[in-house]
Parts: structure tokens; sequence; C-alpha cells
């Protein structure tokens, strides 16, 4: 009886290794995964920081002391903070699962030690019995055919046992040294991230340094900077002008002819898109929707609110449409450039200060069709891009896929 109730402990003790075993697993896995979407996000902030540093290099000399160009570095020391922000995230997640590891060494140790000491006993009494009587012996020795059935099962049950533990042992054992391999390869990913901060860390030093002298250069040139401002301001005004006396007119032309089916079609697959239309051109937005507040030229004159975003790029590069659409208007500004608008039912893009474009009024465009090509103009090669939905302008990096 007494062998027989340490025989089911030692099934329970198994049945719970292997519980424990599952659940370690699915833990890893969680771990894995976490980590995995921690080192997407520095590497999606890395291409970004890239994708800032070439620009910056393309601008060339002359954009030195812009404020477009102190935008840019800003941006890139807030992406140096954010991956310093994601580094740190991964070290405590890293010293988390090292210390529930080692927990959890701990435990095995102890578990692995009782078991070897259960083995031991087991193995001690079988001895004993092997030793000072004969199993054929005690088999003999029955009183009656029950009893020596009795013993023969008892025998079985320590030889089971025995090789139970055994087994048990090999499974602790292994188990013990796969978490102890877990737990260097943790402890290295911890030293290579802690490393990797450093290194972050004196890259965002040097751009702070670089920040703090542009915006030391840009003080010292405010008053040409301040009218800079003011010009492209108005230009972006006069667009502001067009653009909502345009859509009047659009509209009232709606109202007298109808809305087709065709329109009611574009601006329902249009809506469909939100958060998922391409980026008209490839660059960095310096200047974002809405009031705009930064140190520089800001500090001293009141900007108006941006009815879109700045998407600073490289010399000569393309534009593309969103979405497929009408082109309904290509307009120019005195120093603006020419400025492109294009219908998606009730819905409205503009692709604003352009050197040439590639349409005309009238086109029907598809999505990724080429527009035309970004002006270059004193601060650099800088598009303006809106989107209006009736008279509201819409924030457009709300609707452009990141």
């Amino acid at each position: 009886m007494c062998c027989f109730s340490k025989y089911i402990v030692i099934i329970a003790v198994i049945l719970f290794g292997k519980t424990t075993g599952l659940n370690a697993q699915y833990n890893n896995e969680l771990e894995e995964q976490s980590l995995q979407m921690l080192n997407k996000s520095r590497e999606r902030e890395a291409e970004e920081i890239a994708t800032i540093n070439k620009q910056i290099e393309s601008n060339g000399e002359q954009l030195k002391t812009t404020n477009y160009n102190l935008a840019l570095i800003q941006k890139k020391i807030n992406l140096r903070k954010s991956t310093l922000n994601t580094i740190d995230k991964t070290i405590i997640k890293l010293r988390n699962q090292l210390k529930e590891k080692k927990q959890a060494v701990e435990q095995l140790q102890d578990d692995l030690e009782n078991i070897k000491n259960s083995y031991k006993s087991l193995l001690n009494k079988y001895y004993n019995i092997r030793v000072k009587e004969n199993t054929w012996m005690i088999l003999m020795a029955s009183e009656s055919f029950a009893q020596a059935y009795k013993r023969m099962k008892y025998v079985k049950e320590i030889l089971l046992l025995l090789k139970t533990q055994s087994l048990k042992i090999e499974e602790m054992t292994n188990r013990l040294n796969d978490e102890i391999r877990d737990i260097s390869k943790k402890e290295q990913l911890l030293s290579s991230n802690i490393s990797e901060k450093q290194k972050e860390m004196e890259i965002l030093r040097i751009d702070e340094k670089k920040s703090q002298s542009v915006y030391s250069e840009l003080k010292y040139k405010n008053t040409e900077l301040e009218k800079q401002l003011k010009e492209r301001e108005n230009a972006y005004n006069q667009l502001n002008i067009q653009m909502r006396e345009h859509i009047r007119s659009e509209m009232k032309k709606n109202l007298e002819s109808g809305i087709t089916d065709e329109m009611l079609m574009y601006a329902k697959s249009f809506e469909e898109l939100k958060g998922l239309l391409p980026q008209p051109t490839i660059g960095v937005v310096v200047r974002p929707f809405g009031n705009n507040k930064s140190k520089s030229i800001y500090e001293t004159v009141k900007a108006l609110p941006n009815k879109g975003v700045d998407i600073m790029t490289a010399d000569n590069a393309e534009v593309y449409a969103v979405s497929k659409g009408v082109v309904t208007k290509i307009g120019k500004l005195p120093i603006g450039g020419i400025n492109v608008i294009v219908s998606h039912g009730s819905y409205r893009t503009v692709y604003a200060s352009l050197a040439s474009t590639s349409v005309k009024e009238g086109d029907e465009i598809k999505a990724r069709q080429k527009i035309g090509v970004v002006r270059k103009s004193a601060d650099g090669s800088i598009m303006h891009f809106e989107l209006w939905k009736d008279l509201e302008p819409q924030n457009p990096e709300h609707w452009l896929f990141n």
C-alpha cells in the first residue's frame, strides 16, 4: 500500500513536470514574439533615420542653416530618443526574463535534487531486498498464491519506479541544461542591447550639438528666415483661397447637374482607403498638419496653421497620385510653383510646389500615377500635400500609410 501511494505521487510529479514544460514553452513563445515586435520597431526607426540622413546629405551646403534642415535634425533626434526608449524596454524585458529564468533554474535544480534523493532511496531499498532475500525465495516462501502474486506485483512496482525515476532524472537534467543555455543567450542579447544603447547615446549627443549649432545660426539669420516664411505662407494662403473657390465651384456644378454614380464610387472607395493611401513622394515630413510650434523662426513669427503637410524630398523627386481620381485643376502661384488638384468624389488631394506636371485638367488618373516633379527652392525640394473633404482640410498623416 505504501509503495502504491509512492507510485501515485511519482506519476503526479511526472504529469506536473510535463504541464510545467508546456507552460514554459508557451511563455517562451510569448517572450520571443514580444522581442520580435520590439526589434521590428527598432528596425523601422533605423530605416527612418537612414532616410533622414540621406535627405540631409542630398540637401547640400546651401541648406545648412534653414529652418527645414533644423526640423530634419530634430526629427532625427526624436527618432533616436524613440530608439533608445525601445532599447530600454528591451533591456528591462530581458532583465525580467533573466530573473524569471534563473528562479526557474533554481527550482529545477531543487526538483532534480529531490528526485535524485528519491531515486537513491528506492535504489537502496531494492538493493537491500535483493541482498537480504532473493526475490525468488520471497515468492517461494509465500503461504499462498495470492500472497505470491502480491509480492511479485510489489517487486514489479519497485522496478517500474526505478525506471521512471531514472527517466525523470534524465528529462529534468536536459530541461535544466536547456534553461541554462537560454539564460546564456539572453545574457548575450542583454549585453548587446546595452552596448547598442551606449552607441545610440553618443550619436544622439552629436545630433543635439548639431541641432544647437544650426539653431544658433538660425537665430542670427532670423530676419531673412522670417521673410522666407511669410512668402511661403502667403503662397499657401493663396492656394487655400484657390482651393476653397475651386471646391465651391465644383459643388455648385454638382448640385446643378446632380451627383453621378461614378463620383459616389470615387468617394466611397477613397473613404475605405483611410490609413492605407500611398505616400505622394519619398521624403520626410518637416512641417506637419495644423499649428506648428518649434524653436527657430516660429518663436517670433506667428505661423499660420498648415492645411496639409510639407515633405522634404530629394532633388527632382517624382510625385504620385495617392488614389484614382480626376484632375480638376492645375494652377500656379507666384513663388509656390505649380499645384495640381485631383478630385476623388467628395474628397480632393492637392499636390503643390511642383516644377512640372505630367497630367492635364480632365485626365482620369490611377493610384500611384506620376503627377509631376518637385520644385527646388532656396529651402530645398519641398512638396506641399493637402487632403480635403468638401471644404474641410484633413490631416494627411491620418490617411497616408506609415
